[in-house]
């Protein structure tokens, strides 16, 4: 076979992954680094086996392909699962709030000493319930297992930690 269908080979092969990794296949994996790799032999056989003059070109349509199908992925909306469509004007607006802000979960009002049950096992976090609430709460010491009896011994800040009752 001649040198150079061999590497429009290569090169064909490797946009074909590149195109599957970026409308079929979720995430960067092995067929990201198979378009890579057959991209990349396309261009070294170009380099060693045929001229620099080859060696540019098939480089430069690498790239270039590259770039066309980022404005085909752009023009065609495809992108839009890929880029950020708001823009964050600073990180206070974006926070999660305060667990005592959250009208269905407010630590604030429920007293140091108060009974509940861990719903989940407690390892050391988990959820409880307390007084019809469910909280995130941290055992203070072992490892508690769901269903037992847990008791409130101290709140700091949004951390509710907890020991078994007795």
């Amino acid at each position: 076979m001649d040198w150079p269908i061999l590497i429009a080979i290569l090169m064909f092969v490797g946009m074909i992954f590149l195109l599957l990794e970026i409308f079929v296949v979720p995430g960067f994996g092995p067929v990201g680094v198979l378009a890579i790799v057959f991209l990349g032999m396309g261009a070294y056989f170009a380099w060693i086996k045929l001229s620099m003059a080859w060696g540019i070109g098939v480089t430069m349509a690498s790239i270039l392909s590259v770039f066309i199908s980022f404005i085909i992925l752009k023009k065609t909306g495809a992108a839009d699962r890929f880029i950020l469509g708001e823009r964050i004007k600073d990180k206070k607006s974006h926070e999660t709030p305060h667990p005592s802000k959250h009208p269905n979960a407010n630590p604030a009002v429920i007293p140091i000493g108060t009974a509940g049950i861990a719903i989940s096992d407690l390892r050391p976090s988990g959820i409880g319930e307390f007084q019809g609430q469910r909280l995130n709460i941290i055992a203070d010491g072992i490892y508690i297992k769901r269903n037992t009896p847990v008791k409130i011994v101290r709140i700091e800040g949004n951390r509710i930690f907890v020991e078994e009752k007795e």
